[in-house]
């Protein structure tokens, strides 16, 4: 081996190295420090599906804006319920009191706003207004990824890039939950499913995306695709776990190696997404008025024009092909389904 092969080689491993370092992992679940004292959101994302009830989107949020007189995080948390058979029932609610613990050490993860919510590593319960909600772990995580770091983000090594962009991964593609719910009139129990995503930025991430999850007795999956920072690259990545099948869709140029048609407006999405003997087509359906818009982070925090359109009501079809021959149809009556950017239908109203 010649001097320049060794260089190439070592220069090669430190990259590599140095990519590990900006890598997300599983710990990743603990709160970070805020890496500016003028713009921040950490995220956490718990999309829990009960089969035959509903959906419920627990989202918990540190955030700094630019307002901000010192720059202490506040708190802010998105509630929300779509029965399968109903309309959705939501709360936004900010507050500046947050207790926050575990910043070295995962295992101690703690999210609190006294007398709404707490969230730790194994559960998270809500008590607010007309929303009682409480969920803890009841079996195995379905990691998004095998190996020595499940907690990668999904679009491999190119978010983890220094200056790209915003942090990102799933903790969890899809685990068994035992829940509780009480609206007042009704109250619920029993088993469910749960997803959880978690992000954290000082700046947009992204110019636009388009995200659909869904959990069942029969299938895990998430599919996204995103604009990567700021530019017009479509990275789209996805998992799909089923009794038969435990697949993992590498990170791909959208409407290149990847086909997918949408239309926001009327709330529908169709990919395609190979690999190798597996062709995965997913069709996604809901209607707009099943929608509804959500601003923030994006406006109030970083003042951008980025809005999101949410549903919980999503009619998804998927079908897997193994050399061309359908192996495998799905159906599932009720998943999530959203929009951001410049996938964003301006008809939606806003509330």
């Amino acid at each position: 081996m010649n001097l320049k092969s060794i260089f190439l080689t070592v220069t090669a491993a430190f990259s590599l190295l140095s990519l590990a370092v900006f890598a997300t992992t599983l710990d990743d679940i603990r709160p970070h420090v805020p890496s500016s004292d003028k713009t921040w959101a950490e995220q956490w994302f718990y999309n829990v599906a009960v089969p035959d009830v509903g959906y419920f989107k627990i989202s918990l949020q540190s955030y700094i804006a630019p307002d901000f007189d010192q720059p202490t995080p506040k708190a802010y948390v998105h509630l929300a319920f779509t029965p399968l058979n109903g309309k959705t029932i939501k709360y936004d609610i900010f507050r500046d009191e947050l207790i926050m613990k575990g910043f070295d050490d995962a295992t101690l993860f703690h999210y609190e706003i006294p007398g709404i919510v707490v969230a730790n590593q194994d559960s998270v319960e809500v008590t607010y207004n007309d929303f009682q909600f409480s969920m803890r772990w009841d079996g195995e995580h379905a990691h998004y990824w095998r190996g020595l770091n499940p907690g990668q983000t999904p679009f491999g090594i190119i978010p983890e890039l220094p200056g790209v962009g915003g942090k990102w991964f799933l903790y969890t593609v899809g685990t068994p939950i035992q829940y509780s719910f009480s609206d007042g009139d009704v109250s619920l129990y029993g088993s469910g499913y749960a997803q959880v995503d978690k992000g954290w930025y000082d700046k947009e991430s992204s110019a636009g995306m388009v995200y659909s999850m869904g959990l069942s007795d029969d299938l895990y999956y998430m599919f996204t695709g995103a604009k990567i920072g700021n530019s017009n690259i479509e990275l789209w990545a996805g998992r799909y776990i089923s009794d038969n099948y435990d697949l993992i869709f590498y990170p791909a140029i959208g409407n290149l190696s990847v086909k997918r048609e949408y239309d926001s407006c009327a709330g529908y999405l169709k990919v395609e997404m190979n690999k190798l003997r597996y062709k995965m087509v997913m069709e996604a359906k809901s209607d707009l008025d099943d929608f509804y818009p959500l601003e923030f982070p994006s406006v109030i925090i970083f003042g951008g024009e980025q809005k999101y359109m949410k549903s919980m009501k999503a009619d998804v079809k998927f079908s897997l092909y193994d050399f061309g021959q359908l192996e495998e149809s799905i159906h599932m009556p009720q998943a999530l389904l959203e929009f951001s950017g410049p996938f964003y239908c301006d008809e939606l109203p806003n509330e």
